[in-house]
């Protein structure tokens, strides 16, 4: 006897159609891990892709299911498939060696030293800045793939010559009378700082060297050093090195051979002008311009140096007689004649010199001022005198 009453399926079980529809996902999923495509692949950028395959969907539906079933799985199917291939958008229909996404290769390389370079007249002629490119050039980045050549700059382009200054006019070349060897000793002082310092001047054999330290305490806060020969304007300095408290030497140095002078730290370079000084041979230089041409150490006379710092400070001193002053020094007074270089500008250095014209007119007292500042006022005052080496 046949029973109307459908069966009773047990609770919890999902229905058939349900069933399907998971066990294709999970097929086409398994599907999708034996081809080999990687868990990221929907991250990956498109230079990374060389192409883009599709994702091939297999409905398996099993021999034992009934066939009024089957348009129910067919109809299924569709979605999942397009669910699929929303899921996993770069993959391909059959695997090849050698093509897979995991075995992709890179990009070519652009070889940008392979490229023919440009002649140096082209160059030229499109203005190109001291980087290499036209101002109105685009960024490399905005540039085709075969246009991204490396930017050299031409080699008149990038190693410009450094300009030779020229000095700003001539000056005398004046007689000189070089002093004898000696060391002469000083108060110095500079603002509320005092201490002592000491100049030793040794010309031998053609050649000289004038040495200025200036200390407090034992330390040491100025130190100068002069180095050259003689020619027919007097001294002709070779090499001067200047070391200030806390600071590292500089140097410059007068390359007469080539008839310029260079810096150890600025790349300036000036033309090396007849009777050219440093900031130390100076204080030697003007006392044997007077020694050999004395009318000049009369009020209104001048003596004109071109004076040369390590800092590529390069200026032209007229130093002006004022008459006769009396200097007190720790060993009595002394009759001396004062010369000056007044600045030309707020910047330069003021010069005071006092000098003893039976002494062959060496210093007995010197006095600079930088930018008119007189509380950092750096000043000599003689304190004893030895001639001889």
């Amino acid at each position: 006897m046949r029973s109307d009453i459908p069966p009773k399926t047990p609770r919890g079980r999902p229905p058939v159609p349900v069933l399907i529809t998971l066990t294709l996902v999970a097929l086409a999923l398994h599907g999708c891990l034996l081809d080999g495509v990687p868990v990221d692949a929907a991250e990956l950028s498109l230079p990374d892709v060389q192409k883009a395959p599709t994702v091939q969907v297999r409905s398996l539906v099993p021999a034992s299911i009934d066939t009024a079933v089957a348009p129910l799985v067919e109809a299924t199917s569709q979605p999942v498939a397009a669910a699929a291939q929303q899921a996993v958008p770069a993959t391909r229909v059959e695997p090849a060696p050698e093509t897979a996404l995991s075995r992709a290769a890179p990009p070519e390389p652009i070889h940008t030293a392979e490229a023919p370079a440009e002649p140096p007249s082209a160059v030229a002629s499109e203005g190109v800045t001291p980087a290499g490119l036209s101002p109105s050039a685009p960024a490399l980045d905005a540039m085709p793939v075969a246009s991204k050549v490396e930017a050299r700059p031409s080699a008149a382009v990038a190693s410009e010559p450094v300009v030779l200054r020229q000095p700003e006019h001539s000056v005398p070349v004046y007689r000189t009378q070089i002093p004898p060897a000696m060391t002469i000793e000083y108060d110095i002082s500079r603002g509320a700082i005092s201490g002592t310092g000491e100049l030793s001047w040794r010309p031998e054999g053609g050649r000289y060297e004038a040495r200025l330290q200036a200390s407090v305490i034992g330390y040491t806060l100025l130190s100068q050093i002069s180095q050259g020969g003689f020619d027919k304007a007097g001294l002709a300095p070779m090499r001067f090195t200047d070391q200030r408290a806390r600071k590292a030497a500089r140097a410059a140095n007068f390359q007469r051979d080539a008839g310029k002078i260079t810096f150890s730290g600025p790349s300036d370079e000036f033309a090396l002008p007849a009777g050219v000084q440093d900031r130390l041979s100076w204080m030697i230089q003007l006392p044997a311009v007077l020694s050999a041409e004395p009318k000049r150490a009369v009020t209104g006379g001048e003596v004109v140096l071109y004076v040369v710092g390590a800092r590529a400070d390069v200026a032209m001193w007229t130093l002006r007689c004022l008459g006769v002053e009396t200097v007190e020094t720790a060993n009595g007074a002394v009759r001396t004649v004062k010369f000056m270089r007044t600045p030309r500008s707020a910047k330069d250095t003021q010069a005071e010199v006092w000098l003893d014209p039976t002494r062959h007119f060496l210093p007995v007292r010197a006095r600079l001022t930088q930018a008119g500042d007189e509380a950092d006022a750096f000043e000599l005052v003689l304190r004893g005198l030895k001639t001889g080496p």
